[in-house]
């Protein structure tokens, strides 16, 4: 009877500690660290414009925390993101209070904290609700994986279909940094809010997928603070696919956006219809690859004071060159044509929206690569790019980049990259009848990628 007593209670023990650990959170971390050094001989494509050395880095942790079955917690923060030697964007762990837009608020600080959302089955679905990644759609040429937004997230999957909703608060533009108007930014008032709305469907099949999406995108936010006060609102279609069939590949996506900005007041309301298209078509044969990528961005008609024909900008994960276009060459070197004058004042005339997005711009890009091995690959890719819309008396033609790259995998896990690229600048950037002496510009880089 006394080992029967003693079987039992050491059962009951095992049973107890397997219950405990069974309602233990599981604990997922993963993260990059990232090392980006680059010499850049022209940034402002004129002649005797400044260059500009430096090395950056970036570390980048996500924490997944299943708690239980259907029920997980996902935050992200950025740490040490900045160039060598330089001194923290801002005090840590914020800076002081402010209730105005103030253009010292700076959230590349010590410890960025940009994502903090609960995901749970519910209503035969999946919500996503907290800040979260925004701006994430189709191939991602005009999407951005490094904002980060508030908002509700559902989805409903059935067979090969995803259908959802989605809601979110912006905080963007007006600020700068990733996940912007975070840590200090306020505005008056009582309507001055962001909200995008979004329905999209998305079907998959065994070699691709495709999908449309709504977007309704009411913006109270930037003309909060301007006089006359004004409110934007889109709408917006966008549809894409990606397909492979046997050695070839293709992915396309094309924005419509239509709206209008309206003005308190007697100032004119400015309407809004614009077009954004993006398509890449790719062929494989052994180690060796090749293919076209092409892209539409329409710019706005300066002659049309009352409308804005711009597009979609292109998105920030999505970098066609070494130079142009490029994220992490924008954020650590600045817009191709934007040098300083004697005053240190910016002076030129920039390709790119704020934060270094392709706009207004129509570019035709052929490239190869080789796959030597598994771990090493040499691609080399050339860009004509050229303006959709110039002012009176401008050249379009932007210029022309060639770049060369390899990237070698040291482990699974880190890769190393190194890249020359080259661009001949076009009559764009003389700014009119030659008033400008402009000159090209060239690029050499390296990158050290840890992944986990």
């Amino acid at each position: 009877m006394k080992y029967l007593m003693i079987g039992f209670l050491a059962v009951g023990l095992i049973a107890g500690l397997a219950a405990t650990a069974a309602t233990q959170p599981n604990i997922k971390a993963s993260g990059q660290l990232y090392m980006y050094g680059a010499y850049v001989d022209n940034i402002g494509l004129k002649k005797d414009s400044d260059s500009r050395a430096s090395i950056a880095n970036r570390l980048r942790m996500q924490f997944e925390i299943q708690v239980q079955e259907g029920l997980k917690l996902t935050t992200r923060f950025d740490a040490l993101e900045r160039d060598w030697g330089e001194n923290p964007a801002a005090p840590a762990p914020s800076p002081a209070g402010s209730t105005a837009n103030s253009a010292a608020i700076n959230t590349e600080r010590n410890i960025s904290w940009e994502r903090a959302f609960v995901t749970f089955n519910a209503l035969y679905g999946v919500f996503d609700v907290g800040y979260q990644q925004s701006r994430a759609w189709g191939t991602c040429a005009f999407c951005d994986d490094f904002d980060s937004d508030a908002g509700i997230h559902y989805r409903y999957m059935a067979g090969p279909w995803t259908i959802g909703l989605e809601y979110e608060k912006r905080a963007d533009s007006g600020a700068s940094g990733e996940g912007s108007r975070q840590g200090g930014y306020t505005v008056g008032g009582t309507d001055n809010d962001h909200d995008v709305y979004h329905i999209f469907a998305i079907y998959r099949w065994a070699t691709g997928q495709a999908g449309m999406r709504y977007e309704f995108d009411r913006n109270a936010t930037d003309g909060a603070l301007t006089t006359p006060e004004y409110v934007s609102s889109f709408h917006e279609l966008a549809p894409y696919v990606q397909w492979k069939v046997g050695p070839f590949d293709f992915e396309g996506e094309l924005r419509y956006i239509w709206g209008k900005t309206d003005y308190e007041g007697s100032v004119t309301d400015i309407d809004r219809k614009g077009y954004s298209l993006y398509m890449m078509g790719k062929y494989t044969m052994g180690p060796w690859y090749g293919g076209l990528e092409f892209a539409w961005i329409t710019g706005d008609d300066p002659n049309t004071t009352d409308k804005n024909e711009s597009g979609v900008p292109g998105g920030q994960s999505w970098d066609p060159m070494l130079m142009y276009g490029n994220y992490w060459f924008n954020k650590h070197h600045g817009n191709l044509g934007t040098s300083r004058d004697n005053t240190g004042t910016l002076a030129g005339s920039s390709i790119f929206a704020s934060g270094g997005s392709e706009l207004n711009m129509m570019m035709f890009k052929p490239f190869v690569g080789w796959k030597v091995n598994p771990q090493f690959e040499i691609v080399a890719q050339y860009a004509w790019l050229r303006a959709d819309e110039t002012q009176n008396g401008w050249d379009d033609e932007y210029g022309k980049e060639f770049d060369i790259y390899a990237t070698y995998k040291l482990y699974n896990n880190l890769s190393y990259m190194m890249g020359f690229g080259y661009f001949w600048t076009g009559d764009y950037f003389k700014q009119g009848p030659a008033n400008v002496v402009i000159d090209d510009n060239y690029l050499v880089m390296n990158a050290l990628n840890f992944t986990f």
